[in-house]
Parts: C-alpha cells; sequence; structure tokens
C-alpha cells in the first residue's frame, strides 16, 4: 500500500474537521479612552456581542471618580453575548498598571451566568478571581474551561485606594461540531478498514 493511500483518509478527515471554523480577526470591544466610562450599575451592565477571533477591553477601576464599586470607587461591568456556535476559550490580562497607589494583590474579576447581577455581595456571583498577571488565562482560576453561547457578566473592581489600567483579551472560537465530529470518526473508522 502506497503512502498516498495511507494519508488520503487522514487528509480528507482533518478537511473536513476544519470546514466551519474560519479564523477571524476579532475587534476591540470597548475602550474607555474612546467609547467613555464602562458602566457602573450592577443591574445594566454594557452589553457586548463577540465573533469568531480575539477581542479586547480595556478601561481604568479604582479612585477614578466615578462610582459603582463597593467601596464606593470605580467599578467596570460588562456583559458578553456569546451567539450560537461559538465559546470563549480564555479571557487573559493584556495589560495592568497602577497609575497611583498600590493594588496589593490584584484587582477584583466577578463573573455570573446571565446579563447582570442581583447585588454586589459574593451570593451574587458564579466566581471570581484577582488579577494582575499579564498573560494569565483567567476562565481556570473562574473555575470554567470555556464559556459557551449566552449571556455571560463580568464585574471588575479594585480592591485598594489606587487607580488601575487594565485590558483583558478574550479569544472566541467555534464550538466542535457534533456532527462533524462523528463525520471525522466515520472517516477514521472507514479508512482503518480499507488498510486491513
Amino acid at each position: 500500500m502506497t503512502l498516498r493511500l495511507l494519508l488520503a483518509p487522514a487528509a480528507l478527515a482533518l478537511s473536513l474537521c476544519m470546514i466551519g471554523s474560519p479564523s477571524v480577526k476579532g475587534a476591540i470591544l470597548w475602550n474607555e479612552g474612546e467609547d467613555g466610562d464602562l458602566p457602573g450599575d450592577f443591574h445594566s451592565p454594557q452589553a457586548l456581542v463577540v465573533t469568531p477571533g480575539e477581542h479586547t477591553f480595556s478601561g481604568s477601576i479604582g479612585d477614578t471618580g466615578d462610582t459603582g464599586a463597593t467601596d464606593g470607587g470605580d467599578a467596570d461591568y460588562l456583559s458578553l453575548m456569546v451567539p450560537d456556535g461559538l465559546e470563549i476559550v480564555s479571557i487573559s490580562v493584556q495589560t495592568y498598571s497602577f497609575v497611583d497607589g498600590n493594588p496589593g494583590g490584584g484587582s477584583f474579576l466577578g463573573y455570573r451566568s446571565g446579563s447582570d447581577f442581583a447585588g454586589q455581595g459574593f451570593d451574587d456571583i458564579d466566581a471570581w478571581t484577582l488579577f494582575f498577571e499579564v498573560g494569565l488565562n483567567l476562565l481556570p482560576d473562574l473555575g470554567r474551561d470555556s464559556l459557551a453561547a449566552g449571556q455571560h457578566a463580568f464585574w471588575l473592581q479594585e480592591t485598594n485606594p489606587t487607580v488601575v489600567d487594565y485590558s483583558l483579551s478574550i479569544q472566541v472560537v467555534p464550538e466542535p461540531a457534533v456532527g462533524g465530529l462523528v463525520g471525522c470518526g466515520a472517516l477514521l473508522i472507514v479508512g482503518g478498514r480499507r488498510r486491513r
């Protein structure tokens, strides 16, 4: 049996698995320097829709003069709408710097499945973490491998008397299609039987 006959089923299976998974460059979802302050109202987060690719949102939290945080400082609330067929596979710290004061152990990121928060207590969120380390994927710290289609609310707040400038990067990819995976498996089985 020639190498060509052995590789043909594998190449076909790989090609079918890749159909419908385009790599699309994302966008800047929100930049407080250009788009204005993200809402400080936990009942009305800024609603944003993601598409495949990498997206960023950035802002400032802490003693900026705006309000919304539990300590009276500036908090940012946003809700990401993930359309059917897509999932968020990472939320990473792109930049993190403090303008004045000391952020201590990092800034607070709260998460809730849904479009908003019922309040500002730990009973009102599904998970939380502190962030500051550039490049770190925050999803595992939130107890998630990925975020599927639907609404996902986020609450960002500084935990110390300082001002923090941040930028988070969100990676959105197509969800693995069950039909495509079954088709790939069937092709691999058929290809395996031909070799015998």
